[in-house]
């Protein structure tokens, strides 16, 4: 029996309720599947109840191993209990399983990759892979990338046909939008070979308030927005003596202010404009290619060492000495900015922000 005065001093005890996910979700025989658990690992170990101390894996064919981020290759066809078991320093421990199925391996087989992500809606991602026989490029083969949605009744939807190249690689440039996909590539197979395909998962994320749209002629990597602070901050690359561009959608926000926003490439501001167009902003701006890194800051701020906070002290005092330039010599005196690949009809300049360099 409890002591009443002891009922007030009991704590609940959360046991670890691991969750993961492996990659590709169409595993055939031989290939090399990946189990991650690694955001269930790190996310628990943040919490501070306790720590995880061992993560083991049983695939349900006699295979084991330990670790976060673990491969498995299945030798046989056929439907198994995955799971994973997590123990934590005070000896609770928890267990999730899923059934996989693992089909017949073909001499003929087509592979998908992705780019790094996250990816966010609007950005471009390049869907990639190569087709083989008995693990050798086949050349100018025809492979369908395809989409579909996890809502129930969703077909498959094409992306585009693609040629492979003479080493059996392929890709496409898809621009994407909000959801989580089922990506698939598909080997329609011939006379003698029949039919090959795998698919994989693509989340694709939302900025949250404020931008709605991404897109750019460059190969952007590392996109990432904080919607609490409304810094939106990514590195762009592209070929030298080329142009490269970014416009950014904005929604009409009351709290936004289009006169407020400091675009910085490689710690120093740049010019840029933003368009009216219909019930939305569009934020834009053009560049030699290179590799840079781009920050801009929608919170209305401005540029500031506390907006910025991991740019050297120099480059910091540069922005400052930029922006006390320009209000004192250029306060607000109109430039024009070069509008490039733009899909949506001008309507008029709203906004402009110039820093002469």
């Amino acid at each position: 029996m409890v002591c009443p005065a002891a009922i007030g001093q009991l704590t609940q005890i959360t046991y670890p309720s691991p969750y993961w996910d492996y990659s590709p979700i169409t595993p055939r025989v031989g290939d090399v599947v990946t189990f991650d658990a690694s955001d269930f690992y790190d996310s628990w170990n943040a919490k501070g109840e306790s720590t995880i101390v061992t993560l083991v894996w049983q695939f349900g064919d006699g295979g084991s191993a330990t670790g976060s981020l673990v491969t498995h290759r299945f030798s046989s066809p056929g439907t198994f209990r995955t799971g994973v078991t997590a123990t934590d320093d005070r000896g609770y421990g928890g267990t999730s399983e899923y059934d996989i199925e693992v089909r017949e391996g073909t001499q003929v087989a087509v592979y998908l990759s992705f780019d790094d992500g996250p990816f966010y809606t609007g950005q471009e991602v390049t869907i990639g892979g190569n087709l083989t026989f008995n693990g050798a490029g086949v050349p100018d083969e025809s492979v369908a990338l395809q989409s579909k949605t996890y809502v129930e009744g969703s077909t498959w939807i094409d992306i585009a046909t693609v040629k492979t190249d003479g080493r059996g690689k392929f890709s496409a440039v898809w621009k994407s939008v909000y959801g989580y996909y089922q990506i698939r590539a598909l080997w329609a197979g011939n006379s003698t070979y029949p039919e090959s395909s795998i698919s994989d998962v693509l989340i694709v994320q939302g900025f949250g308030n404020l931008v709605t749209g991404f897109s750019s002629n460059s190969t952007i990597t590392g996109l990432n927005f904080n919607s609490t602070t409304r810094i939106l901050d990514f590195t762009a690359e592209g070929p030298s003596g080329t142009r490269g561009f970014v416009n950014i959608t904005l929604e009409r926000d009351p709290s936004f202010e289009p006169e407020g926003v400091s675009v910085l490439m490689d710690g120093r501001p740049i010019e840029y404009g933003v368009d009216s167009v219909a019930d939305s902003w569009i934020l834009f701006f053009s560049y030699s290619h290179s590799l840079h890194k781009i920050i801009i800051d929608l919170s209305g701020h401005g540029a500031s060492e506390s907006a910025f906070p991991w740019l050297p002290v120099a480059a910091v005092s540069v922005v400052v000495f930029a922006v006390v330039a320009v209000a004192a010599v250029v306060y607000l005196k109109k430039r024009g900015v070069p509008r490039v690949e733009r899909d949506v009809p001008h309507v008029e300049l709203k906004a402009w922000r110039s820093f002469p360099l």
